[in-house]
């Protein structure tokens, strides 16, 4: 039996707890180089992303000012570490106005 078809096997048995520090642990193996935020002309319009990714700041703020919890961004941008998020964050926290129009021009707005 490999390690992986163990792990299957195990994971359903975990509490929620168990099974979010396992989840730590496997995203802080994957973060041995970490990544900052840049910016560069032809990669998404030269808006803030995360370094080496096409994935834009505006867009995991988007996700989360829609309710998604960093756990449901990470599923959703399986590249995405806890790290990426947390310089995300700290980019909008000291760019505010910059990412809000860059959410506001590659949104669609609801009409009443």
């Amino acid at each position: 039996m490999t390690a992986l078809k163990k792990a299957e096997d195990l994971i359903p048995k975990l509490s929620d707890n168990e099974k979010s520090i396992l989840l730590d642990y496997i995203f802080n193996l994957r973060e041995n180089n970490p990544r900052g935020i840049s910016k560069a002309s032809g990669v998404c319009g030269g808006r803030a992303c995360i370094e080496g990714t096409r994935v834009p700041v505006w867009s995991l703020v988007n996700y989360r000012f829609l309710g998604f919890t960093d756990w449901e961004i990470l599923y959703n941008f399986p590249t995405m570490t806890p790290s990426d998020l947390k310089r995300a964050w700290e980019y909008y926290e000291a760019n505010k106005l910059e990412i809000d129009v860059d959410i506001k021009e590659n949104t669609v707005q609801a009409v009443d």
